[in-house]
């Protein structure tokens, strides 16, 4: 946070513990917060964070879990949880289930009518995309993937795939994975308001030294 000190918001896509507690949430929410500014945090679960952590994030205003969150600089949205898999961790979706909770966001968005960006945050990222390759497969959400074809939000953040950190412009969207924060990876979006009221969005990946 100190590198970067003009910091208003940051966007948390998931696995904010490993299977950990209320405490362990709150620990980590509390360090993000280090630093002369204290920018809003608002974040979707991911599969390994469990009920006490996902409720929380709800009780203390963070958790943009199927919500629209107006900010300055866009519109957020969200959607959490893993794509089922095994079922062995605590917040698996089915693909359906991930396509139900997304579509009402965006839905909402679509809705206002907008002029600001769309920024949707989810904890798995959309197939085929940059952001989901592991091991040179992509393994992630083949209806997230149709949503943001058919929505074209100007930001999709997500993570969850630690092996596919990237920024990669797809399309009209600009997907954003920063990677595993605990491994010090992070990714700064810097958003330019023109004098026309339209909005520039650069992303870049950064890591702490």
């Amino acid at each position: 946070m100190t590198k970067n000190k003009g910091v208003e918001y940051i966007l948390v896509a998931g696995d904010i513990t490993n299977f950990g507690s209320e405490l362990d949430a709150a620990k980590v929410l509390d360090a993000l917060q280090i630093g002369p500014t204290r920018p809003v945090i608002l974040a979707v679960p991911g599969n390994c964070d469990t009920v006490a952590v996902r409720k929380y994030l709800v009780d203390n205003g963070v958790s943009i879990e199927q919500r629209v969150v107006v900010l300055p600089i866009g519109n957020v949205a969200g959607v959490g949880g893993g794509l089922k898999r095994a079922g062995i961790t605590p917040y698996e979706r089915t693909e359906m289930e991930l396509r139900s909770g997304a579509e009402h966001v965006l839905k909402q968005v679509a809705h206002t009518r907008s002029k600001l960006p769309t920024i949707m945050v989810s904890h798995t990222p959309p197939y085929g995309s940059n952001a989901d390759l592991r091991h040179g497969q992509h393994v992630g959400s083949y209806e997230l993937a149709g949503l943001m074809n058919t929505f074209c939000p100007q930001v999709w953040v997500c993570g969850h795939i630690h092996e596919s950190p990237c920024v990669s412009m797809e399309d009209e969207t600009l997907i954003v994975n920063p990677g595993p924060c605990a491994n010090g990876n992070y990714a700064v979006l810097t958003f330019r308001i023109g004098e026309d009221g339209s909005v520039s969005i650069r992303g870049k990946l950064e890591h702490l030294a």
